[in-house]
């Protein structure tokens, strides 16, 4: 066994404790001096993470379904960045990295953690990441031998971290058996170490399992087989404001699509209006009727009345909810037979009688907190918390009562069970690790409940897909948890979204995890960036993951979580969740008041616009600066499609006193989340800069970067980047130049914006491609038409940010209200360049906006119409300028698009067109000559 191996099977030991370790390199051991280089300095592996954010071992997909924490930040781009990080730049390291990343292999590690001790001598380097999150980044730096420290200002990521990259990484052997079945107590026998967590987690989710199904019995009554029904479709009804007869608003009727394959004719809902009242069928095949709420040529949804057909707009409908007149409906129940198919029936009289005998006041509290959550929906929170929007008022209000009623008692029972797992001898780390493991089980949960979570009714109404059925989550995007007027209660049995099912989807990827690499336990901390609790000079790395701008709203979204796991894990996990309980003051949610983002909304309190995020970066990397030791690095991942995003957070790294040493973008967003947005991730090395930098004069400065970046779009091109993320890719070498210089001057003495270096870095990646069209270079083209044919090749026909709207102007030298309109249309969606009809044209028009006329103009006129329009645009009827873009355009455009065939008749009918344009053009001059010419008496 190595020394670092061996070191490893002592996670508690300290680093002052460690024996200084050997390189495996045989080199002489390296002073870790002011101006030692890094291996990020030098070399990122980002082709090898770009393969291995697709695979299973790097895409961190198998972490994420152990806690749902928002942003999914891949293991291998955190594993490149750590390593590369923390390494001296030596050739023979990188074929060794590049394993490690792309396959977890634990001996390319071990030998890595021998170099990281090499390089540090002999001791383990203190890396910190100042918005840790899941904890992955921790997780890694724990692997590579560091002692690892993560904080995070939201006690329900710091949790997450902990699950992730403290917990596993310990050695449990030593624990006391659990104290229920035999078969647990035997655990100490049997398994040891690391396995130990995940051997008992497993044991201790059946017993939470068996205790809830019997608390919960008599209110899920048994089917004749003798099992827990899977679930219930329920759904939410309103009174009719023309006949006043109550109906129920569904949206969707198809219970089980049908599957041909299997001769499934699948089943749907049917409702029936029955004198003043309504009931459900469940009938054979596809709906036989539309939905009561849905889309009917309205803006937003509407819902339809089932008995006189009066249609209610969704304003109207929410107006309901705030009166206080939505009910719940108990619609049908569904059976799993032969092991997997769903089936649907009625609900029986015995299953409806329950539901009146649910009594959430019974419910005992938990310590000293209500038994269900009773905190407040922030106002003006619906864009995060949609059932806010229609009349819901308080976090336990969100399921229906008896689903409030279940998760209560699950609740309770965790929170208990922590005291006996105490009693029977286990230590409170030991113990607080289980409950947290069936915490997160619940968070899980929390996921696939209340009034938002919807059936999954997976195939299609032809029956040529497989029909198989789950529990659609609540969060409609990366953090917006939606509401529904249909929804569906999983009960104390088996299946999809269940306890059972999510401890088999849960334990299993946690099984995985602890089985892989080892590594140092993280010390995970809630701390707020800005003031971090460190000493001066006691960091050698920071490693972080900045928040994503305006794109999440952390701490709103996990206050669905936050509420219960106070209620859970408050003794437990007092740190992260007993603040203020038992008190009269302080917050009953999460702190929002430090955090990091940008509100899309501003519903009171810190207005956190673009500026409020630049300066909390700025304080935060101001205390990283404080907390680095002079020849540190910090290393920076980040990914955001919005620029202006980019602008605050290399405007606060400069403004805190970083250089950038390097950039190296990955493809890592689309393989592991499927986010379109965001394409790329960049990894930046930051150094503290220099206290003697020169001045730099402005024009020097320009050409630099633009060299730079021409020879970085070289490498780009031959690693096939996306032309879209070589533009993000580029403000790297921009800010490497950038932050070489104390101050950068024109001669008037005046200072460049740093906006002007990254709009100088895309327009320089743009000018590097030699972008043609057909053979004609780019920037022989007018201003706006380089920048219609530059966006249509970026994003086609979809929307843009504004920000980014911005920066593609800026590259061709136009502002947005110079494009606004003309080019482009806006929506609240944000910005699309416009392919339809312009405002009359003149000689002044752009190539772009003659050729969008010539194709109007053939829909209404064909070849005459559009001869017109060319004769009177100025331009030769045979200008190969103009007719380049009409052929790009058609090009660009799906064929099936009204504008892309009538470019394509244009093109057809071109040397017609023509014809007839030079004609016009002739006429049109000698009748201007006429006019001009005397007459007998003038």
């Amino acid at each position: 066994m190595t020394a670092i191996a061996s070191a490893l099977n002592s996670p508690a030991m300290s680093a002052n404790e460690l024996a200084p370790v050997g390189g495996a390199s045989g080199k002489p051991e390296q002073s870790v001096g002011r101006d030692s280089d890094r291996m990020i300095d030098h070399w990122f592996p980002c082709a090898t993470v770009d393969k291995a954010c697709g695979i299973p071992a790097g895409s961190g997909k198998n972490e994420k379904a152990i806690f749902p924490w928002f942003g999914s930040r891949p293991v291998a781009q955190a594993r490149a960045a750590v390593l590369t990080a923390l390494l001296p730049p030596l050739d023979e390291l990188k074929p060794i990295i590049e394993r490690a990343i792309l396959t977890g292999e634990h001996q390319a590690l071990a030998r890595l953690r021998e170099e990281v001790f090499a390089y540090f001598e002999g001791r383990r380097p203190v890396v910190l990441d100042l918005f840790s999150g899941r904890g992955l980044i921790p997780l890694e730096a724990g692997r590579a031998g560091a002692t690892s420290v993560g904080v995070d200002l939201s006690p329900v990521a710091t949790l997450a971290g902990r699950l992730i990259a403290d917990w596993p990484m310990r050695d449990w052997s030593h624990e006391a058996p659990l104290p229920f079945a035999a078969e647990a107590r035997q655990s100490k026998l049997g398994v040891d170490g690391r396995a130990r967590l995940a051997y008992d987690a497993r044991h201790l989710h059946t017993e939470i399992g068996r205790r809830l199904s019997q608390e919960v019995e008599s209110l899920y009554p048994r089917n004749p087989a003798g099992d827990h029904p899977w679930g219930y479709l329920w759904a939410i009804t309103i009174p009719c404001d023309s006949c006043q007869r109550r109906f129920p608003l569904i949206g969707n009727l198809a219970l089980r699509h049908p599957y041909r394959r299997i001769s499934d004719a699948g089943q749907s809902l049917h409702l029936i209006g029955d004198g003043e009242t309504w009931r459900a069928d469940i009938i054979v095949g596809p709906p036989q009727q539309q939905p009561t709420y849905s889309s009917a040529g309205r803006k937003g949804k509407s819902g339809r009345c089932l008995f006189c057909g009066h249609v209610h707009s969704l304003e109207s409908v929410k107006n309901k909810g705030f009166a206080g007149d939505y009910q719940d409906a108990l619609l049908a129940v569904a059976d799993i037979v032969h092991t997997a198919t769903k089936v649907w029936r009625l609900p029986r009289q015995e299953e409806l009688d329950v539901l009146a005998a649910v009594d959430l006041v019974e419910l005992a509290p938990i310590g000293v907190l209500s038994a269900f959550p009773d905190e407040n929906i922030p106002p003006g929170n619906v864009h995060t918390v949609q059932a806010s929007g229609y009349g819901y008022r308080k976090f336990g209000e969100l399921m229906a009562p008896r689903q409030t009623f279940q998760f209560a008692t699950l609740a309770r029972i965790i929170h208990d069970i922590h005291v006996e797992l105490r009693e029977s001898g286990l230590s409170s780390d030991y113990a607080g690790a289980l409950v947290s493991l069936a915490s997160a089980t619940f968070v899980r949960r929390l996921k696939y409940a209340t009034r938002g979570a919807t059936l999954q009714a997976n195939g299609n109404r032809q029956g040529t897909q497989s029909n198989w059925a789950a529990v659609k989550h609540v969060f409609t995007n990366e953090a917006g948890i939606t509401f529904q007027f249909d929804f569906f209660e999983t009960g104390p049995g088996y299946g999809p979204a269940t306890w059972k099912g999510l401890t088999e989807t849960g334990l299993k990827p946690f099984e995985t995890h602890i089985a892989g690499p080892a590594g140092y336990p993280a010390r995970l901390r809630r701390a707020n960036a800005a003031a971090l609790p460190f000493r001066d000079a006691s960091v050698d790395v920071v490693v972080c993951d900045p928040p994503y701008y305006d794109m999440i709203e952390y701490a709103d979204a996990s206050d669905y979580f936050y509420v219960w796991l106070r209620r859970i894990l408050g003794d437990s996990q007092a740190d992260l969740f007993a603040e203020n309980i038992g008190t009269s003051v302080g917050p009953d949610l999460q702190n929002k008041d430090d955090e990091i983002i940008v509100r899309r909304v501003y519903n009171g309190g810190v207005k956190r616009d673009k500026a409020w995020y630049e300066q909390a970066l700025l304080r935060a990397f101001m205390q990283a600066r404080r907390v680095l030791k002079g020849e540190g690095h910090m290393v920076v991942v980040f990914a955001h499609s919005d620029k202006d995003a980019w602008l605050c957070l290399l405007g606060a790294l400069h403004a805190a006193g970083f250089v950038v040493t390097s950039t190296w973008p990955s493809r890592t967003e689309s393989a592991n989340t499927g986010v379109a947005s965001i394409r790329v991730t960049v990894t930046i090395s930051c150094r503290v800069a220099s206290k003697h930098r020169s001045s730099g004069l402005a024009a020097e400065v320009d050409l630099q970067i633009v060299n730079l970046v021409r020879k970085r779009v070289r490498q780009w091109d031959a690693d096939h980047l996306a032309l879209a993320d070589q533009l993000m890719a580029a403000y790297g070498p921009a800010m490497e130049v950038y932050g070489q210089y104390e101050d950068i001057l024109r001669p008037d003495g005046s200072t460049p914006p740093l906006e002007h270096y990254l709009t100088l870095a895309r327009a320089a990646v743009r000018d590097a491609t030699a972008m043609k069209v057909d053979e004609l270079p780019l920037e022989t083209f007018d201003a706006p038409t380089r920048f219609a044919v530059f966006w249509m090749r970026l994003y086609g026909r979809t929307d843009v940010s504004k920000g980014e709207a911005r920066f593609l102007a800026q590259a061709d030298g136009l502002n947005l209200d110079a494009v606004r309109g003309a080019l482009l249309a806006e929506s609240k969606a944000g910005f699309r360049l416009r392919t339809d009809a312009p405002s009359p044209i003149s000689p002044l028009s752009s190539t772009f906006e003659v050729v969008r006329a010539l194709a109007s103009a053939w829909d209404a006129g064909g070849t005459e119409a559009a001869a017109e329009v060319l004769a009177g645009s100025g331009r030769e009827p045979l200008d190969s300028h103009l007719w380049a873009v009409v052929k790009e355009l058609n090009a660009q455009l799906p064929p099936s698009d009204s504008v892309a065939k009538g470019l394509a008749a244009l093109t057809r009918n071109a040397g017609m067109i023509v014809t007839v344009a030079a004609r016009v053009v002739v006429e049109d001059e000698a009748a201007v000559a006429a006019a001009e010419q005397p007459t007998l008496f003038s």
